[in-house]
């Protein structure tokens, strides 16, 4: 899957998601798969960041809205990582370019 920082991904339906939170860290499991993940502080953040955006967003754009809501971002590598796996393990997805 590309990397490109043009980009845009969404969150799958938040309906299709069950989160519980303890300590930074987010269980999730997806309905839509059966599959339940463990995420860390800077996986978590994106999730919440995805979920809450009324567009898809861009790497960059995820980074942003991070920092505005005084978490401490990855790095762009690292938050473009984090979306990459999201597509792997269906927690989020790529959308068309507007």
């Amino acid at each position: 899957m590309s990397l490109s920082p043009a980009l845009r991904w969404r969150s799958v339906p938040i309906e299709a998601l069950v989160l519980r939170e303890w300590d930074g860290e987010i269980v999730v499991r997806n309905e839509r798969s059966g599959s339940t993940h463990l995420l860390g502080p800077l996986a978590s953040q994106v999730l919440k960041v995805l979920a809450a955006a009324d567009r898809p967003l861009t790497s960059a754009e995820v980074e942003d809205r991070l920092a505005a809501t005084g978490s401490s971002p990855g790095t762009a590598v690292e938050v473009a990582a984090v979306l990459s796996e999201f597509g792997r393990l269906g927690l989020a997805e790529p959308a068309a370019a507007a």
